[in-house]
């Protein structure tokens, strides 16, 4: 009885079917992170540039209907 049951044990530390599975959950788990911290070191950065890029795309949108609208006066 005693070999039956550290034959299992010897077969459950040998076995490495998921441990490819596990390296690439941790590696893309790592990459997350890494993109989670950089995110938010430069956000206050990200909003000033959407707030900016906005801002030029209505200037843009508001000249452009000013033009089409002098073409209908």
């Amino acid at each position: 009885m005693r070999k039956k049951t550290f034959n299992f044990q010897n077969r459950f530390i040998n076995d490495d079917k998921g441990q490819g599975s596990a390296e690439l959950i941790l590696i893309i788990g790592g990459i997350i992170v890494i993109i989670l911290i950089v995110v938010s070191m430069y956000k206050s950065y990200l909003v000033d540039l959407g707030t900016e890029i906005d801002s030029n795309e209505i200037n843009t949108l508001n000249s452009s209907f000013s033009d089409i609208a002098s073409k209908f006066e």
